[in-house]
């Protein structure tokens, strides 16, 4: 079960800095035996933020089965070199705040 593997699932609805009402929904998942390219480290990520009037604005990070780790700034789709899950994360967050601004997650 994909569940069994699940990290954390974190939702939000948040007011940035620049006056965006924004929606957090990230996931994370690790799996002990998946390949390494497609799942490096073993994890499986699936973290959005979009603008509520207009899910198209967004900043989509993933991988899965046959695609290895990509982000979406709203249709441009691009893989990145996976340093590591707190590097993914810094760089998901530079994108959000540079898009949309600033907003305390957490």
């Amino acid at each position: 079960m994909k569940d069994d593997y699940l990290i954390y699932n974190r939702k939000g609805t948040f007011v940035t800095e620049k006056g965006y009402l924004v929606s957090l929904r990230m996931r994370l998942w690790q799996y002990p035996h998946r390949k390494e390219s497609e799942f490096p480290e073993g994890y499986q990520l699936s973290w959005i933020v979009f603008k509520l009037t207009s899910k198209r604005e967004r900043v989509l990070f993933d991988n899965h089965v046959d695609k290895l780790p990509h982000y979406h700034d709203n249709e441009k789709e691009a893989f990145f070199t996976w340093k590591s899950l707190l590097e993914t994360e810094k760089m998901f967050f530079q994108m959000v705040y540079q898009k949309f601004g600033y907003f305390n997650y957490e």
